[in-house]
């Protein structure tokens, strides 16, 4: 008992003290005047590519790369997570939403801190066909947040089908991945053609996905095991929702990224709170 309020202690002083320590002597600024400007050059370098790629639009990849956005945006998600936890896969629901909600903080976070414009349109022509591609829009680019989403949720979404299903078919397992690395591809392209990101966005939502989604495999038992029968559940999540709502950093100008955040903040705490509840008493 005396260990594990030991961790959970230690967890929540080292987010309060990285909110003190950022807050007094300006962190997020500083580290913004190092990152901005060079992510700034790559964006305004990497825009001939973007105007490149966009010489082939017509109609078609037009509907096909704005429905393959939706298909892999939050609200998506949002609606599809539910499915989840009706079908009886609870594990794999509780996994994949406390997954999006990480990502979305984090993305949202790197988002904020470098606060790196989109290409410049124009010249590029972006195509927002629904009114979220129009919020997402009013963010900041670096990283691609439907590259890193779609890395980590497709990527969890594989690895946990595979080892339910105990797959042996090398390649019914090599058809998968590829599926996986496709849908990745292809969203990472049409955010370019769709005027949303230039190269470097994609490029560093692949890689920051990568990074999160190895992480995640490594600790998603050891998580899934506190949520059910962990000790201090509700009081450790619903402190930890509230300070990470201070340890967000404060963009160079306002956007609706902290508004999701703290909408995922809330979704995830009441899946532990739900959960804990359900396997406890």
């Amino acid at each position: 008992m005396e260990s594990i309020a030991l961790w959970q202690a230690s967890a929540l002083c080292g987010i309060a003290s990285w909110i003190a320590v950022s807050s007094c002597f300006n962190v997020t600024q500083k580290i913004r005047s190092l990152l901005q400007p060079w992510a700034s050059h790559h964006v305004a370098a990497g825009t001939p590519a973007v105007l490149r790629i966009q010489k082939h639009q017509n109609r078609y990849l037009d509907a096909l790369f704005s429905g393959l956005s939706c298909v892999v945006s939050v609200p998506f998600y949002t609606a599809f997570l539910p499915f989840l936890f009706w079908s009886g896969h609870g594990k794999l629901a509780r996994q994949m939403t406390l997954l999006m909600a990480f990502c979305d903080y984090s993305g949202n976070c790197i988002k904020d801190v470098v606060s790196a414009p989109r290409p410049s349109s124009p010249p590029v022509r972006r195509v927002t066909a629904t009114k979220d591609e129009e919020d997402n829009a009013l963010e900041y680019g670096l990283p691609s947040s439907h590259t890193l989403n779609t890395v980590c949720l497709s990527g969890y979404l594989l690895h946990y089908v595979l080892s339910y299903m105990q797959v042996q078919d090398q390649s019914l397992t090599f058809a998968a991945v590829a599926f996986v690395c496709l849908l990745v591809c292809l969203t990472g392209w049409g955010r370019i053609y769709l005027g949303m990101h230039s190269l470097i966005d994609i490029i560093g939502g692949l890689l920051i996905g990568l990074m999160i989604l190895a992480s995640w495999l490594t600790v998603h038992d050891h998580i899934d095991s506190f949520i059910i029968s962990g000790q201090n559940v509700t009081t450790f999540w619903a402190t930890l929702s509230f300070l990470l709502l201070f340890a967000y950093p404060t963009p160079e100008f306002p956007t609706p990224s902290f508004e999701y955040h703290t909408a995922f903040d809330g979704v995830a705490f009441g899946i532990v709170r739900k959960h804990y509840t359900i396997f406890t008493y």
